[in-house]
């Protein structure tokens, strides 16, 4: 006996959706508020964005996945609430606690 599956198609409101960085909140703002100079109104204005992100969880595994071993001065912008320095940092971490 052959079963056929539907399957539906993702959409933004799937938590698990490929296409999850559509419902981020960084899509609302001006891109270039995500990549803020060194001053540090900039840098704490990015992170606001993303503190009120409902897929911050997504991006920050998603990031630190894509960046890898990256050194900081090749990663850019605030992703996921962190600056280049602070996703390195966690993502170090992470290699330590799985070792």
């Amino acid at each position: 006996m052959i079963r056929r599956i539907t399957y539906r198609a993702a959409t933004p409101e799937t938590p698990t959706a490929v296409n999850w960085r559509l419902r981020g909140a960084c899509t609302e703002v001006d891109p270039e508020l995500m990549f803020p100079s060194t001053k540090q109104v900039e840098i704490d204005a990015a992170k606001d964005v993303c503190r009120r992100c409902p897929v911050l969880a997504q991006c920050l595994k998603d990031i630190l996945a894509a960046e890898g071993g990256k050194d900081p001065a090749a990663r850019h912008g605030i992703v996921a609430g962190l600056t280049p320095t602070e996703r390195r940092k966690i993502w170090r971490q992470s290699k330590k606690d799985t070792a």
